[in-house]
């Protein structure tokens, strides 16, 4: 009998543990990141976990007061970001008297990055191998890195980019090795994240010099 009861009772409290957890409100974000840049785009999901066939109507709060308004749709996108919009996030849930609060997410917001490019060596041995690095804010955050060679344009003494073979669709890594330099070059990087592409800016030019060779047009690579 004990053990009846004692089964009992332990039922009836997952029971309710079950529904706590089932009726928990949540807000999720697509994409997953915290640290988001001028022009991108974010989608904010609000959500009644194991309550789906239930008419609430969903709100956005940006730090505790209404941001985006009452509506069935679980869905909001928010596209072009501004800095203006960095903040904390939160769900709001009514259905007639009741009210429920989602979990919090903050995001910043801040100005498009752009990279900065390194070469090392700068002045390699002809035929060596020259390695570009490209370090851009959050490095983690979804990044593919672009990689170019920087054409000066005899017309107006600005360049053109071409992209380097290998990196069409950018590259997980942000180090790109280009084997058997032989001649004076000089290249540029950018980043890219999310679909579509959001790119950074471009970085500065740097410039591998080759000791083996005269440059023409020396003032376009100053």
């Amino acid at each position: 009998m004990g053990h009846t009861l004692l089964s009992l009772l332990g039922f009836f409290l997952l029971n309710l543990l079950y529904r706590g957890q089932a009726q928990d409100a949540v807000l999720t974000i697509e994409p997953n990141w915290t640290t988001f840049f001028t022009g991108e785009s974010v989608t904010f999901k609000c959500d009644i976990t194991g309550d789906k066939d239930s008419d609430w109507s969903y709100s956005i709060l940006k730090d505790g007061q209404e941001f985006l308004s009452f509506g069935q749709h679980e869905s909001f996108n928010l596209h072009p970001l501004a800095s203006g919009y960095s903040g904390e996030y939160q769900c709001f849930f009514l259905l007639g008297g009741s009210t429920k609060r989602s979990n919090k997410i903050y995001l910043t917001v801040s100005d498009r990055p752009k990279p900065v490019l390194t070469v090392s060596p700068s002045w390699p041995s002809p035929g060596a191998s020259v390695t570009l690095n490209c370090r851009v804010d959050h490095p983690s955050a979804g990044w593919s890195f672009y990689w170019y060679k920087a054409v000066p344009k005899l017309s107006d003494n600005s360049y053109s980019y071409e992209l380097l073979p290998g990196s069409n669709n950018g590259t997980e890594q942000d180090l790109f090795i280009i084997d058997g330099q032989t001649h004076t070059a000089g290249y540029v990087c950018r980043a890219g994240r999310g679909d579509p592409v959001y790119y950074s800016w471009y970085s500065e030019h740097k410039f591998v010099w080759s000791g083996g060779q005269y440059v023409l047009h020396f003032s376009f690579f100053l």
